[in-house]
């Protein structure tokens, strides 16, 4: 299998979640002298505000971009094994992770949350736990996983448009949880629900998409071409 990744935009990240982790702590921390100084005290809740957006800032790109199980290297294990027909894109598009195979193009939403994930109908829960209470800082929320998927494959819908011109082959979002400690409760065994949006964990990637019918072949300069445009700087 062939795997292209944004290696530049993740040592950007790395040094931005460095840089913002550091600023919130020295923000903060002027802040709380400030509140100990009645001639400063006013400045201590700005400090507390513009520390609490770094932290987030820093915790977002913290949990995408750097922190590990990273979702680019949990998707390449998960996919091992298949040939070069197949192509794994991370962070080249407007999807952060896309797949191309011989037929057609899944944008896979990777979500890293661990625990009990349950999903009623169009709704996604989280079991309880104390630990999120002291992670909430350094955790993403788990949100909609299918509406993100279909956002995701939306905007990859939109880049191949303006840049190709031509049908498309078929684009089908995935939602694919990465942490090794998560488990999935699902109201449909297939993992689909009424969006048609597939969900599993990573260990289970490979075994869906060897279930699924395979299509019309790509044309191979249909396949040179959405090469060229998913790959955008990083090739």
């Amino acid at each position: 299998m062939k795997i292209t990744t944004n290696e530049k935009l993740l040592r950007q990240r790395s040094q931005l979640v460095r840089w913002t982790s550091m600023a919130g702590l020295m923000v903060l921390g002027g802040g709380l002298l400030a509140s100990f100084n009645e001639a400063y005290y006013f400045w201590s809740l700005p400090a507390l505000l513009i520390g609490f957006v770094l932290a987030n800032i820093s915790a977002y790109n913290a949990n995408r971009y750097v922190r590990e199980p990273r979702a680019d290297h949990v998707l390449e294990k998960a996919l091992r094994g298949f040939d070069n027909n197949y192509h794994l894109f991370n962070y080249t598009a407007a999807a952060p992770h896309v797949l191309l195979t011989p037929s057609r193009l899944y944008v896979i939403t990777a979500k890293n949350q661990d625990g009990v994930i349950r999903k009623q109908g169009t709704r996604w829960k989280r079991n309880f736990s104390v630990k999120r209470l002291f992670l909430f800082f350094n955790e993403e929320a788990l949100g909609n996983p299918t509406h993100e998927a279909l956002s995701n494959a939306e905007k990859l819908r939109t880049q191949l448009s303006r840049a190709l011109s031509g049908d498309l082959p078929a684009i089908e979002p995935l939602v694919v949880f990465t942490h090794p400690n998560a488990t999935l409760q699902l109201d449909d065994p297939s993992g689909r629900d009424r969006d048609e949006v597939p969900a599993m964990l990573a260990k289970d990637l490979k075994k869906h998409l060897r279930s699924q019918p395979k299509g019309t072949l790509i044309a191979p300069e249909v396949r040179r071409q959405l090469t060229e445009v998913l790959q955008g700087d990083a090739a």
